[in-house]
């Protein structure tokens, strides 16, 4: 587990399923993602048993000190060969607007470069999803490249943009 000033990062369990789904169901959400299907108890159950199994991905629930879920942390395609990670985060609605994301986020990867000897830490992120490029920037993801008209929404084609940061330019502080 990863304590923060507010905040506790630790393994996704069972309880944080449901929380888990009602954030990953909700139109905010889910508009800055790649699937845009909605997610069943069933079928979630289903994809945390296979999470369970897999261990090229990390999935971390973000409680607050009160033991409330407040988002989720998800790491996948390790590459530790070349010490490279891909890494998103996702805040509850309620809880959208008061840092989390940035403490969350910031110590996460934190945690990546630090304990996890990663190199190089890279996201894919939507063009008009504002609030995160700023989140991602602030915390030193630079732009990368651009995978263009990659996402339907809305009637439209959206480019993905890809940022990183790497070890040697990460300067975060807690």
């Amino acid at each position: 587990m990863i304590e923060t000033e507010r905040l506790n990062l630790k393994i996704l369990e069972q309880k944080h399923l449901a929380p888990l789904r009602e954030m990953r169901n909700d139109p905010t959400t889910w508009q800055w993602l790649t699937d845009v299907g909605f997610i069943s108890e069933v079928g979630e159950e289903k994809w945390f048993e296979k999470l369970s199994q897999d261990k090229s991905r990390m999935y971390l629930a973000v409680e607050n000190k009160e033991g409330n879920f407040v988002g989720v942390l998800r790491s996948d395609e390790w590459d530790r060969t070349n010490r490279s990670v891909r890494v998103g985060s996702d805040i509850s609605k309620s809880y959208r607007g008061e840092g989390f994301g940035t403490e969350a986020l910031g110590n996460f990867v934190d945690y990546l470069f630090t304990d996890q000897n990663m190199n190089r830490v890279w996201l894919l992120v939507v063009d008009k999803n504002e609030v995160a490029k700023k989140l991602y920037k602030r915390l030193g993801f630079k732009v990368e490249g651009i995978q263009r008209e990659a996402i339907f929404r809305e009637g439209e084609y959206h480019d993905y943009i890809m940022m990183s940061v790497l070890c040697g330019e990460w300067s975060w502080k807690k």
